[in-house]
């Protein structure tokens, strides 16, 4: 290691930028030994928010490892709110039970009738997590109520449904209804909705939905035949996308992109890309690479056109990491190779696809 001053804040608690993306450099990845700057090079860097961040954070963590504070999971623990039961003394805010009953305690303070419901020694409150849910049902029921008049009597509507997978593996239904608002220029009919007024539905193209026979449009036009089937537009503009992105060096151009995001994305080597934007001769609006979406190609444009526009960065930081003395030299160097002529024809022609 070379000789020199390190900020013990910054390099064991600074992890990114800050605000701005400041460069990690000075103090934090290399060591500082200009000592006829130190004065100056000091003031700046406490001036800088990753520092005054990594300042808090260690505080934190010596307050926690000396017991003066409590960790997260104890103060989670200790200070939220999440008591539905006891006695509500409405003057008292110190206590920390949860928003509905806080609102309650807020409400009471207006409200005579309600502070002395909430005081008393009454057996029957109705403030209990069992009422609080059928109250949220009922707001619920209130509301659908109101949206599927607002369909009936527009007496002409059409249906989107799509399916998503939750965070615990759950197949979600989401049904969207269009309808003429009169007032402003299935699982359909268990909610009250008249399907006779049903004139048209757009899924995606799965069989299962857009099946001739056996889809659901086709068994909703058994019973609806003015339900015209329309393949959803945002669906097909995606699919069209994906297979003119199946030619090689588009797909080789795609491939590239995701290993370039995942190259920079720890720390270290983010830093090397913020040190080339900052040294760099022009003033970029972006930061940082994007991923490239998975699912929605035509959210791929802005993955693509910010890579566009760090392009003389993310080569200038690679040339730099080829000559550190790790593995992170050697990638570097493959993806360095890896951008040729077909490589830059093909970013700019998918550019241009994603454009439109």
């Amino acid at each position: 290691m070379k000789n020199g001053a390190y900020c013990k804040f910054c390099v064991v608690f600074s992890k990114c930028g800050g605000i701005g993306n400041q460069p990690l450099n000075k103090l934090v990845f290399e060591a500082f030994d200009a000592w006829k700057k130190a004065l100056e090079t000091f003031r700046k860097h406490s001036e800088c928010s990753y520092h005054k961040s990594a300042v808090l954070n260690a505080d934190h963590f010596v307050g926690i490892y000396t017991k003066q504070q409590p960790s997260i999971v104890e103060a989670v623990d200790t200070d939220r709110g999440h008591r539905d039961s006891g006695k509500i003394n409405v003057n008292d805010d110190s206590i920390n039970d949860g928003n509905f009953r806080a609102i309650l305690r807020y409400r009471g303070k207006g409200d005579q009738f309600l502070k002395l419901n909430l005081e008393n020694d009454y057996r029957y409150k109705y403030i209990g997590s069992k009422i609080q849910n059928e109250m949220i049902i009922a707001c619920g029921d209130i509301i659908q109520k109101k949206i599927v008049k607002k369909i009936n009597d527009s007496q002409c509507f059409s249906i989107l449904a799509d399916e998503t997978t939750d965070i615990s593996t759950n197949e979600q239904l989401t049904l969207c209804v269009r309808y003429l608002d009169t007032q402003n220029n299935l699982c359909l009919i268990s909610c009250g909705v008249q399907c006779d007024f049903l004139f048209g539905q757009g899924f995606d193209g799965a069989s299962n939905m857009s099946g001739k026979f056996k889809g659901v449009q086709a068994i909703i036009r058994e019973q609806y035949p003015q339900a015209i089937y329309v393949h959803c537009a945002a669906h097909s503009l995606n699919l069209a996308v994906s297979t003119a992105s199946n030619i090689k060096p588009i797909r080789n151009c795609l491939g590239i992109l995701e290993k370039m995001y995942v190259f920079f994305k720890t720390p270290k080597r983010n830093n090397a890309l913020l040190i080339a934007i900052d040294e760099g001769d022009f003033e970029p609006k972006i930061k940082t690479l994007k991923r490239l979406c998975a699912t929605r190609w035509v959210q791929r444009y802005d993955a693509v056109n910010d890579f566009v526009e760090l392009f003389p960065c993310v080569v200038a930081a690679l040339e730099i990491i080829t000559e550190w003395n790790d593995s992170s030299a050697t990638d570097a160097a493959i993806l360095l190779k890896a951008i040729d002529s077909e490589f830059l024809i093909s970013l700019q022609i998918t550019k241009v696809i994603y454009l439109f």
